[in-house]
Parts: structure tokens; sequence; C-alpha cells
């Protein structure tokens, strides 16, 4: 892909009319842009009892350094091209015992270890005309289910084409299509043995509620039909083809549609419509969406998961609300509600199924995506304070709580059913416009219960720098 985007390039440069010294300008003008972060996460486990630990509770951390650069030619009659590599570095030694070492900002070598890697996430060519662009190669792409999933060090990246255009006044339009994904570091935290789909594991069911799909490759560009149905699976799929609609013609209003085609897997359909308004000195936001996800083709999803009664059907649901209040002496408050109904018997009965990235739009706590779970209602309430309206600090302070109210036909363990409570603290101090430093906590209790028999807990730090340059 990187071969064809350069070689599409040379061609387009060397074209008649086009002049030497004007293609050295565009080089000469190129702008590079990146940033370098700093990663430290700890999280402490308690297994409880039931899962057959040799250690139940145990620390496990990880120490990262890395970001990204880029380079962007200056636009030649539209044309432009361009590369990103990404890069994430060990810091920490690790430690003898594997089950100590975190995995979730690196890739992990044979033996288990975390380990850094670098990357060239991004090449491309764009076009741009009109309010329009076209781009081709390795790209970011930001849908409700392909996503950067920029969690830890990392984002996830593409292949593919796309086109986004904003000639018709008041809409947005996006047309793409998709065929591989680079996925980052954040998937490790849920280790499929050998990337195989196995319908009976619980870390298959977690992988495709958690968005990273089983047969995920940490820092390798890999087929999206092996990444949902597995190493395992000589079927294929045709990728991704996604659509998406804005209009905001009205003011304070912000309507989307988008749909998204996965070859012979499934359909996905999401529409979100926020407002957002300034109420004498309070300004408001207020937001809902709603998902469906349907087999397609020859469903080999369905097919992977079948039974003794046949394919299973991909069958899906989710909706939300959201609401944020913000006030003028830096005060904020912010509630969402989201729900995943049952659907016995169908793909994981109900629960959201996804593995490029991305999920629901509204809850996602710091240690659990359990909204994604099906039979789920999830709920969110949170208060903000930012500093600097009165202090001048430019400091956000942030405390949220979450509750999952997990139903029986959940996906990830069906039979089961328990309530997970969480509560995160987030704070940023931006130092600069482009230095930022970034504290976080999160303590899930019962992010596992199965009636007793197994449960687990945990809290877990991290401390993040940011520099832009």
């Amino acid at each position: 892909m990187i071969k064809k985007s350069l070689i599409t390039a040379v061609l387009l440069f060397t074209c008649k009319g086009v002049n030497a010294d004007t293609i050295k300008e565009s080089f000469t003008n190129a702008k590079t842009s990146g940033e370098l972060k700093s990663f430290y996460i700890s999280r402490s486990y308690d297994w409880g009892k039931g899962f057959s630990k040799d250690v139940s509770s145990y620390t496990r951390d990880g120490l990262s350094v890395g970001g990204h650069l880029n380079y962007n030619t200056a636009s030649y009659y539209g044309f432009d091209v361009g590369a990103t590599f990404y890069t994430t570095n060990k810091v920490d030694p690790n430690s003898d015992k594997v089950y100590e070492n975190d995995p979730t900002l690196f890739k992990v070598d044979g033996g288990g270890y975390p380990e850094g890697y670098t990357i060239l996430g991004e090449s491309y060519i764009n076009y741009k005309f009109a309010k329009s662009k076209i781009s081709f190669g390795r790209l970011s792409i930001n849908t409700p289910f392909a996503a950067p999933n920029n969690f830890r060090m990392l984002p996830n990246t593409f292949e593919g084409l796309v086109l986004r255009s904003g000639d018709v006044k008041d809409f947005f339009f996006e047309l793409g299509h998709i065929t591989k994904i680079q996925t980052n570091g954040f998937a490790n935290s849920v280790p499929v043995k050998d990337g195989v789909l196995n319908p009976d594991s619980s870390l298959t069911r977690l992988s495709l509620l958690y968005g990273f799909g089983p047969g995920y490759k940490v820092g390798e560009f890999e087929d999206i039909s092996k990444v949902y149905l597995g190493q395992n699976s000589h079927k294929k799929s045709a990728g991704m083809t996604y659509a998406h609609v804005k209009y905001t013609g009205i003011k304070g209003l912000n309507i989307s549609v988008w749909d998204q085609y996965i070859y012979d897997i499934m359909n996905i359909v999401t529409a979100r419509v926020s407002y957002k308004a300034k109420i004498s000195d309070i300004k408001t936001f207020a937001s809902l969406f709603y998902t469906k996800e349907s087999s397609v083709g020859d469903n080999l999803l369905g097919e992977a998961f079948a039974d003794a009664d046949g394919n299973k059907d991909v069958d899906s649901t989710q909706y939300g609300a959201m609401f944020k209040a913000g006030f003028s002496n830096g005060l904020g408050l912010d509630l969402r509600y989201v729900n995943t109904p049952a659907s016995e018997g169908s793909v994981l009965d109900g629960g959201i199924i996804n593995a490029l990235g991305g999920a629901n739009p509204y809850i996602i706590s710091q240690g659990a995506l359990h909204a994604n779970f099906g039979d789920t209602s999830s709920y969110m309430a949170g208060v903000d304070f930012q500093s600097k309206p009165l202090t001048g600090v430019d400091l956000l302070s942030m405390i949220k709580y979450f509750k999952y109210d997990i139903g029986e036909y959940n996906g990830y363990f069906s039979g089961h059913s328990w309530t997970t409570d969480e509560i995160d603290l987030d704070f940023i101090y931006k130092v600069n416009k482009d230095f930022k430093l970034r504290a976080r906590a999160n303590f899930p209790k019962d992010w596992l219960d199965l009636g007793g028999e197994k449960t687990l807990s945990f809290s877990e730090y991290r401390l993040i720098a940011y520099y832009n340059f």
C-alpha cells in the first residue's frame, strides 16, 4: 500500500506540465509536526476467589516514552503527500514475572514480555479541490466503530481510500473504504491466545465487545477479516465501506448518520443528534444516539459462532442520552445513560460487536467498556471544575461515577448477572499551549462477579505528559 501511494505520487509529479522547480518548492515548504509523550501506568489487581491464580493480588506497571512525527509537503496543484511515524519505547525494566509487566503501552514478544515498537502508521497522498479532499494510503479515520482508540501511547491507523467534502452548504459528507487496521497496544489488555477465534473463550468474546477482535496484531497492519474472524480463519472479506452525513444548518444543532458496511460480516448504522445552547450564563449540551448492528452477506461471524441450531445472526441494538451543563464559575455537570438490550441467541446475545476501535460515544470509563455488553444498562454522573476563570491556572479537575447493571444475556459471561461500580478521577493541567500534564485514576469494584464464585476488582493510576511541536 505504501509503494502504491509513492508510485502514484511520482506519476502525478512527473506528468506533463509539471515544473521541477515547483515540485522542489512543495518539499522545501513542507511542514513537520508531532508530539512527545510519556505514559506511566500502574494497576493493582484483586482477583478474589475462583480464578486459581498463583498470586491473587499483585501490581503490574509500565513506563513508556515516545510519540509521533508527521511530515507533510506543501500543496502542489492540489496534491500533497505525507507520512507519520509512531513510536513507543519501554523505559522501565521487565519484571521476571510476566504478569507484573503492563502490556498495554507496547507490543508483546513471544514470551509474553512487553517491548517497544516503531511503525510508519500513516503514509498517504491527498488531493484537495474546492472544499473536498481525497486521501489514499495509510490513514487516520474516526467513526463510531473504526477509530484511533488512543487510550494509551499510540492510535489505531488504517489502510484505504477516503473522500471528505464540505462543498454543500450546511452539510459534511465522508465516504471511505478500509481494508486493513494497525491496532495499538491497548488491545493487549485482552490477550487472545494465538489470535484464534474460539466462541467458548471468554477472551474471544471480550475482544469483540471491547473493540479489538480476536485476530488483532499490535503494531502491524492486518486484514479486517482476520481481525474480526481470527487468525485461524481462511474466510475473506472485502473490508469495510462507510458513509457519513452531517447536517449543521440550524444553530446549535448537529445531526449525524453513519453506515459502516463490513462485507459478509455485518452492517452498523449509527445516528446521533446533538444540540447546544446558552441559557443565561449556563452552557448546555444535550445529545441522543442510536446504533443497530445486523448480519449481511455470508454472515461469516455468525458462522464462526454457530451452535447446534446453526449459524447465529448479528442482531445488536444500543441507544443512549447525554446532558452537560457548564457554569460561569468553572463548574460543570455531566449525566449520561446507555442501554444495550438483550438479543438472546444472537452473536454475543446482543452485545455490541466491534473489532476496529471506537465504541458507544457516551459511556467509556477508564477501567471498563461494559456498556457494550448485552442486556446492560449503564449510567454515569460526573462533576468537573475548570479553575482558570477564577485562578488563572488552566487546571481541569473531574470526578465521575459509573454504574453498569449487567444482565444474564451479556455476551461475555452469559448466564451470570452482576453490577460493576467505578469511580474515575482525572486532572489535566495545561502548562502552556504546547505542554500538558495529566493524572488519572480509576477504581472499578466487581469488574467481574460470577455469582460470588469468581470476582475481580482493581485500582489503576496513570501519569501522562504531552508536548506538541
